[in-house]
């Protein structure tokens, strides 16, 4: 695989489900973004998405967005993905031209969607209004006004709104107050923080049954139990150990087989995962990422031949607790059992755990520091990512964490 890494960026609609991911373009692995070609950027992403990796190992069924240039608009033979599947996102950094506008007027008619990136009514990309189908508002670059502006010049045209760059949970909930239902940014691994409040009663259950859960004095006959109390969590665990996500070739019928055959870590890790993405009012993404996080830290500990992968999937898992909770993560660290390395790769990314985790977060931004663990390639690091990202989706959708 070509040492170029692609990332991925959800666009979630106003019910918290995917729609889509726009594909994020990363070359050169071992050094910080520089000022790359645009065209060799997008063939980088087309070639490393359709060929090497697979697109379906990226984003699965959803929509990709992909940016486009100039160069690829106006040949037709480097347009060949699924006009079904990829998005084709234009910047301000096209040229507004006869050839760029005469390939527009081919691709619409082929069928392809086109995606207006960081759109104003007053910039040249506003020639390109007619070809679009979705528009970008940028909710860092527009204040309030500006952007209910944009929104009453285009509410008669039949146009998907998107909020790109929202960072936070309330400037989310102010955009969509405005009308706008589908969002793109860093805002899910950002918590809200409702200080002063007590967990809600389902929230605070799951919490001690996470502390106890996560006891590493707990003995199989007590891990047994706490699983069987919950019918719903006995069926959940039963259908991840009888799926392919375990590994096991054979049908496990009790909880006793599954803790035995899968072991004791294995199951504790998969009752914690289960337990919250099933909370009421969890974000399925939020919930996919952590899985990648848990899963990409223990593939990076078992490549580096480390020790306690396990343990390496729980940071990446709890990362994100605080997001998932509303609380913030050194409180609700006070009731988990967890040693204090754990708990210091969690809050300050420390020691190797807590490195293996900055690698999974920097892999989430497009790695624009560069890729770094132990001694791995970066290349080898992107590899073992695709297999986690790829791994996470199947998880989430084989218990309904998705669509549920």
């Amino acid at each position: 695989m070509a040492d170029c890494f692609i990332g991925r960026q959800p666009i979630i609609n106003q019910n918290n489900e995917v729609y889509a991911y726009e594909l994020l373009y990363r070359g050169n692995l071992d050094n910080k973004i520089g000022d790359v070609d645009r065209d060799i950027a997008t063939a980088q992403v087309i070639m490393n998405a359709f060929v090497e990796i697979g697109l379906e190992n990226i984003v699965g069924s959803h929509l990709a967005f992909v940016n486009m240039t100039e160069q690829f608009l106006v040949t037709p033979d480097l347009m060949c993905f699924p006009p079904k599947q990829v998005v084709l996102e234009l910047t301000d950094s096209i040229p507004i031209n006869k050839e760029v506008l005469s390939s527009l007027d081919r691709l619409k008619a082929e069928g392809h969607t086109v995606s207006l990136n960081g759109y104003r009514s007053d910039a040249p990309i506003a020639r390109l209004l007619p070809y679009a189908d979705v528009i970008k508002l940028d909710a860092i670059d527009l204040d309030d006004n500006r952007i209910r502006a944009e929104l009453f010049k285009l509410q008669k045209r039949n146009l998907m709104i998107v909020a790109k760059r929202v960072e936070t949970t309330e400037r989310r909930k102010s955009l969509a107050d405005m009308g706008i239902k589908y969002f793109q940014g860093y805002f899910l691994s950002k918590p809200t923080i409702v200080s002063g409040e007590r967990l809600p009663t389902n929230k605070m259950a799951i919490l001690q049954l996470l502390t106890k859960v996560s006891d590493p004095n707990i003995e199989n006959a007590e891990l047994e139990q706490l699983i069987t109390m919950d019918a719903s969590l006995s069926l959940r665990v039963l259908r991840f150990v009888n799926s392919p996500l375990s590994g096991l070739a054979r049908q496990i019928d009790s909880i006793h087989q599954a803790v035995v055959m899968v072991g004791r870590n294995i199951i504790k890790n998969w009752v914690i995962l289960l337990t919250i993405a099933n909370l009421d009012d969890s974000i399925p993404e939020l919930i996919t990422m952590a899985f990648v996080r848990a899963k990409l830290s223990e593939k990076l500990a078992a490549e580096a031949n480390l020790e306690g992968k396990e343990s390496f999937f729980t940071v990446g898992l709890f990362s994100l607790v605080d997001a998932i909770m509303g609380k913030p993560i050194e409180e609700l660290l006070e009731t988990l059992p967890f040693t204090d390395e754990i708990k210091q790769a969690l809050t300050e990314q420390k020691g190797v755990k807590g490195e293996a985790l900055m690698c999974a977060k920097e892999l989430e931004l497009g790695a624009p520091n560069g890729l770094k663990f132990q001694d791995l390639p970066p290349a080898r690091i992107f590899e073992l990512y695709v297999e986690a990202l790829n791994w996470a989706d199947q998880a989430s959708s084989g218990m309904g964490t998705v669509n549920r």
